[in-house]
């Protein structure tokens, strides 16, 4: 029958199984003879016990050395290998559930800065919302901001791609669609309004967990606003996504 190299050899045809029992035994034995040697030669000086002494004081913690770090770098290995898989058995132990509660939304949010939104009072149109949106490069939705910075609809690409498709079904020109704004859709489509207004807020002390819980008691919605007392009419200081909890719920 062929050798299979790639079969792990047993542990003792392995070199440092026998390095390190080679070594230990060496060690012992030398100490043994040396301690012999030291004892048969200098038994009728008068210094033997202090010659003795010496000498074993010298050699004792070099051998000791050498062994402990043969047997260290034998079993070295099994130790790191032990210690790892303890650790990944506790990790696997934290469910997603778990994980969420012990994230807090402030930590995770995207902050308010760094959203890509637009006031009610702006007066872009939908066409050039989504090209600024595209610039950005900052996802698929536009949080849409009150005078006071509070929250006052979400709107996803979809919502909006789907209001202009309509449009164009019933014969508007590429003029008329061009000229749309923000208004215009909320007041033209009542389920884009809807689903528009489908967003919960939360504290900023609050979890990803409450994040969830909140998402799922409200029709459609996918993203939680992050205000100071978890108001509506106060100013938004992040925003929470239903893929922002997703990828922390990750074990």
């Amino acid at each position: 029958m062929p050798k299979n190299d790639n079969q792990p050899q047993s542990e003792w045809r392995s070199t440092k199984f026998w390095l390190a029992l080679g070594v230990t035994v060496i060690s012992v034995v030398a100490v043994g003879l040396l301690a012999g040697l030291i004892i048969h030669n200098s038994k009728d000086q008068k210094d033997a016990a202090a010659s003795a002494q010496n000498v074993l004081a010298s050699v004792l913690p070099l051998l000791g050395t050498w062994v402990g770090t043969i047997l260290a770098y034998y079993f070295s290995k099994e130790n790191f290998e032990a210690a790892t898989k303890s650790v990944t058995d506790l990790a696997k132990q934290i469910s997603p559930q778990e994980k969420l509660k012990s994230a807090l939304a402030k930590d995770k949010m995207i902050p308010q800065a760094k959203m890509f939104s637009v006031s009610m009072r702006d007066n872009s149109t939908i066409v050039e919302i989504l090209k600024n949106l595209e610039k950005e490069k900052k996802g698929n939705r536009v949080p849409i901001l009150g005078d006071n910075s509070e929250p006052l609809y979400i709107l996803h690409r979809s919502i909006i791609d789907k209001f202009i498709s309509e449009l164009i079904r019933k014969g508007k020109t590429n003029a008329e669609i061009n000229a749309l704004t923000l208004q215009d859709l909320l007041e033209q489509s009542a389920p884009a309004k809807t689903i528009a207004q489908s967003f919960g807020t939360m504290k900023p002390d609050d979890t990803l967990a409450d994040a969830m819980n909140i998402m799922s008691k409200i029709d459609d919605c996918q993203d939680v606003f992050v205000t100071a007392t978890g108001k509506k009419d106060e100013a938004v200081l992040g925003w929470i996504t239903n893929v922002i909890i997703q990828d922390n719920a990750k074990v």
